[in-house]
Order: C-alpha cells, then sequence, then structure tokens
C-alpha cells in the first residue's frame, strides 16, 4: 500500500511538471512568435512594424544667399545681398495614410528661419516658422528631386512707423505671413546623412492688415545637411490596402460644391485713419479628375468699404455704396491633402465701380474639412501679385453623385 502510494505520488508531481512544461512550451511558443512578427515582420505585420520602432525624424541645416527684390522704386534702398540660415526639423513619410502614397511619400514639418536682411537700419532682422511639405516630383535610388511649400507666421524687427521709420514702405506690423517655395535636389550619403540643394523664394506680407504693405521678396539659393538619428520606417505600399475606396466601383462621376463666406480686415490708418471689414462670399465647384486633384469654377462677390474712400480720393462720385460690390467668375483647382485642399482661383470681375486693380483676381486659400461637410478656410486675395487682404471664414459642401452605377 505504501509503494503503491510513493508511486501514485510520484505519477501526480510528474503529471503536474508535465502540464506546467506543456503551459510553459505554449508561452515560449507566443513569445517566440511575437518576437519573430517584431523583428522578421512579414505582410500581416507591417503596420505593427512602424509603430515599435523609429519616427523617421530628420534634423536638417540650411545655409541660404540671396538678394532683396525691389517690386516697386520705394523698395530700392533695402537693395543687399546676404546669407540666411534655417534649421528644419522633418518626418519622412512611409505611407500610414492613403494620401502619403498618392505624394510618392513627401516630407513633412517644421522650417525655423532666420536673416538680418543685409543689415538695414529699416528693416533690422527677420525671423519665421513655417510648416511645410516636400513633394517628390523625381525619385531615384538615392536622388530625389521636389518641390517644398511652406507657410507659417514671420516677425520683422522693425516695421514701418511714420515718425520713427518712415522710409520703410514694405511692411507695416511686427507680425505677418511668411512663405517659401523651393525647388530642391537631394542626395542620400548613407544611412544617416543625406545633402540637399535649392533654390527658393522667400516672401513676408501681412496681406494689407496693416499698411503699407509692399512686401518682402528674396530669391535665395540654399545648401544643407540631414540627419537622420534613428532607425527608417520601411514604406508602406498599396499591396497592404484595399485597391479602391467604398463604393467607388459602383458610383463612377461626383460634383462637390463648396458654399461659404469669410470675412477680412484691413488696417488702412496710416492712408485714410480708419480701418475696413471686408466681407466675401463664394462658391466653388469641383470635379475629381485624380485621387490628387480637382478642377472647377467658381463664383465670388466681395465687398469692400475702403474703396468708398479710394474714389472720394479720386473724385469719382458714388451715388450708391453698393455700386462697389465686386461679383467675379473665376477658374479653381484644388490639391487634396487628406482633410485638406490648397486651391487656386484665377477670376475675371464681372462688375464694380472702384477699378483701380484691374479686372484679374486670383484668391489662394488653405480649406480644413471637418467630419460633417463643414469646412475652416483661410483665403488671400490678390491682384497681381498684390495682396489686398485676408480673409477667414466658414462653408458647408456637399455632393451629387451622376453617371451609371456600374461594378468594374
Amino acid at each position: 500500500m505504501t509503494i503503491h502510494n510513493k508511486f501514485a505520488d510520484r505519477y501526480n508531481v510528474n503529471r503536474i511538471l508535465i502540464d506546467n512544461l506543456k503551459h510553459n512550451t505554449a508561452l515560449l511558443r507566443l513569445l517566440c512568435l511575437a518576437l519573430l512578427m517584431t523583428f522578421c515582420p512579414g505582410r500581416s505585420s507591417a503596420q505593427f512594424e512602424h509603430k515599435l520602432f523609429s519616427s523617421n525624424m530628420v534634423i536638417e541645416g540650411k545655409v541660404h544667399y540671396g538678394f532683396f527684390y525691389a517690386q516697386h522704386t520705394e523698395l530700392e534702398i533695402f537693395n543687399a545681398h546676404f546669407p540666411a540660415f534655417e534649421i528644419d526639423i522633418q518626418q519622412m513619410t512611409y505611407g500610414k495614410n492613403k494620401w502619403e502614397r498618392t505624394y510618392n511619400y513627401p516630407l513633412i514639418g517644421f522650417s525655423f528661419f532666420y536673416s538680418g536682411y543685409g543689415n538695414s537700419p529699416y528693416l533690422g532682422s527677420v525671423y519665421a516658422v513655417m510648416p511645410y511639405i516636400n513633394f517628390p516630383l523625381y525619385k531615384r535610388r538615392n536622388f530625389t528631386a521636389g518641390f517644398r511649400l511652406a507657410v507659417g507666421l514671420g516677425y520683422v524687427e522693425k516695421p514701418f512707423n511714420r515718425i520713427t521709420n518712415f522710409k520703410n514702405l514694405a511692411i507695416g506690423s511686427h507680425l505677418n505671413a511668411a512663405a517659401n517655395l523651393m525647388f530642391e535636389a537631394r542626395y542620400r550619403l548613407n544611412y544617416y546623412l543625406s545633402l540637399s540643394g535649392g533654390i527658393s523664394l522667400q516672401h513676408f506680407s501681412n496681406g494689407s492688415l496693416k499698411l503699407p504693405n509692399y512686401g518682402l521678396n528674396v530669391p535665395l539659393v540654399s545648401f544643407g545637411v540631414a540627419l537622420r538619428p534613428f532607425k527608417e520606417n520601411r514604406n508602406i505600399g498599396d499591396r497592404y490596402y484595399a485597391p479602391v475606396e467604398p463604393y467607388e466601383a459602383i458610383i463612377r462621376h461626383t460634383i462637390e460644391f463648396n458654399i461659404g463666406g469669410l470675412l477680412g480686415y484691413k488696417n488702412m490708418q496710416a492712408v485714410f485713419g480708419e480701418n475696413f471689414i471686408v466681407y466675401h462670399v463664394f462658391e466653388n465647384t469641383f470635379v475629381r479628375i485624380s485621387p490628387k486633384s480637382k478642377v472647377g469654377l467658381g463664383l465670388d462677390v466681395s465687398y469692400d468699404p475702403s474703396q468708398l474712400k479710394i474714389l472720394e480720393v479720386h473724385d469719382i462720385p458714388v451715388n450708391n455704396k453698393f455700386s462697389i460690390m465686386r461679383p467675379g467668375l473665376n477658374a479653381a483647382y484644388q490639391l487634396v491633402l487628406s482633410r485638406v485642399g490648397f486651391i487656386f482661383n484665377l477670376g475675371y470681375y464681372l462688375g464694380g465701380k472702384e477699378k483701380s486693380n484691374g479686372p484679374l483676381y486670383e484668391k489662394l486659400s488653405l480649406q480644413y474639412n471637418f467630419p460633417k461637410d463643414l469646412f475652416a478656410m483661410v483665403m488671400l486675395k490678390v491682384h497681381w501679385g498684390r495682396a489686398d487682404y485676408i480673409g477667414w471664414g466658414l462653408g458647408y459642401k456637399f455632393d451629387k453623385k451622376y453617371g451609371k452605377r456600374t461594378v468594374r
């Protein structure tokens, strides 16, 4: 009996050990599988890999050299050649969102810009912080050529002052909009270092929020060195996603209607001794021609009370205040990046009593689309490169689907 109990106890102990070993083996297998998916990812684990490792961050320093472009005779006192300096913190996209794959994995980031502008006693130094996106236009092995669009906030040290700085007719305010357009080439030396060179135009303007506002335009050439301190994410291709969006294979065509209104502000104390609010309503009709682009037509009507003062100065009588309303017809183009749209309008005025700016106008707009078909917009109204005003507003968009329903 005692011997039997000993064998039974030993059997129970061995059974427990075997069960534990099986359990531990299962855990070990799961652990090995997790490690295998992490360090040797296949198609199904690609997204997990990108979340685990690096942020694809790149730090870059640029040195610019350029000259001041005097588009008006009054600005020739600023003529000079001078350097400028820039630090970029940027992200290499890898296809996490569809628009990244559509635009061939662009660079996005922030630019910190500084220049002494030739040590001009009337301008002082300028500073800018500009978010940007760099679109690759050509890629081959370690070489990339692209176009960079940067728009942000700038600071001018010495703006116009009618007593202490009356010769600065370029800028009337400390805070301004800053924009940089650059064609850039990049060459990857090794895993961590890259070189870049480019030609760009740096612009500062307050959009006529406060006069004077001729603006600052500086063509530049640049050279840069970029460092990627962390491990690079591998690009995610379209093969990991469905080839079409939901219902895209059924609904063939869509027309999009955008309706909205904006308010602009013009500080004209230096000229007329008062400020003005500009009212602008518009409608843009778009048809998508590619995953990146939409084209269409637009209608708008603007009412700018400052034009009454302009007509008064030129001794042009105004019997009805509404005679200064300016309806316009324009061609529209939209560049689409997920919820963000860059809209360009080139238009022709159909009426309006004040005609000093000519019959043509341009609008540059940044539109952010909210989930419920609402959108917010910032617009710059321009006449042949000369800013008129900046408007802020809201709008609503809706789609009209048409065409045959077919399965492709």
